[in-house]
């Protein structure tokens, strides 16, 4: 399914809202209309990297490690499903490389690049040699860092465990949950893609007028860009 993620710094939750998608869910007929689309608000990322959103992690008895309190955002994704330094230390990532490769992704969005497994995984890497979303002991996947860059929330709870007494990466199948309330773009519908072409969606993915403020800065950069489920721009 298409991703819409923002791509400037500047947007806010709300900030950027999405008209032309029918239907309307204020306007729609509920026995003959699908589920609405329009209005969409545009949602942004939490990284989960300052804060009360910064993990923080536990050291047991053993040497062993684990969440220390329930902890959300990109971050914790990137702790709790990626194992680091593969075919070397075979460790958990620390908060600090967790941080770098989220900022590393958020660099792309930012760029305007793709977000294929492939860029992803070099950003790991690039952190910890040879870790990535597939690599390893690893269970990440490209749609779900697509999904919390788009907004939805990822929450993993205190006690889960992220390296055994031996050092080693524990391989927690879906150690945490990715929730739902993000609202999607329907893949084959109509309505999404004549707005990329010709109406509000297009003008937001294009660039911007140089004279035109948001939120007080001037730039040409595209407030937002739309990505396929496996990282590639959509480009109509």
């Amino acid at each position: 399914m298409p991703f819409i993620l923002a791509r400037r710094s500047e947007i806010q939750n709300g900030s950027i809202q999405i008209t032309d998608l029918f239907p309307n869910v204020s306007q729609r007929n509920l026995v003959n209309d699908p589920a609405g689309q329009g209005p969409f608000y545009v949602r942004v990322a939490n990284i989960g990297a300052t804060g009360r959103t910064r993990p923080f992690i536990k050291t047991n008895a053993d040497g062993s490690l684990e969440f220390l309190q329930q902890c959300n955002g990109l971050v914790a994704y990137l702790i709790a499903n990626v194992e680091a330094d593969v075919g070397g230390a075979d460790d958990a990532l620390t908060v600090p490389e967790a941080e770098e490769i989220a900022n590393g992704i958020l660099a792309r969005v930012r760029a305007g690049q793709t977000l294929t497994l492939a860029n992803i995984n070099a950003v790991c890497a690039g952190v910890s040699a040879a870790s990535g979303l597939d690599q390893g002991d690893s269970t990440g996947a490209v749609s779900s860092i697509l999904s919390i860059l788009a907004g939805e929330e990822y929450t993993v709870n205190a006690g889960v465990p992220i390296q055994d007494a031996g050092g080693d990466f524990v391989n927690g199948i879906d150690p945490g949950t990715l929730g739902t309330t993000m609202r999607s773009l329907v893949p084959n519908d109509s309505s999404w893609k004549i707005s990329f072409s010709e109406g509000t969606l297009g003008g937001l993915v294009s660039d911007q007028p140089v004279n035109l403020a948001f939120a007080g800065v001037k730039s040409t950069t595209p407030l937002l860009t739309i990505y396929n489920d496996d990282g590639t721009i959509y480009a109509g």
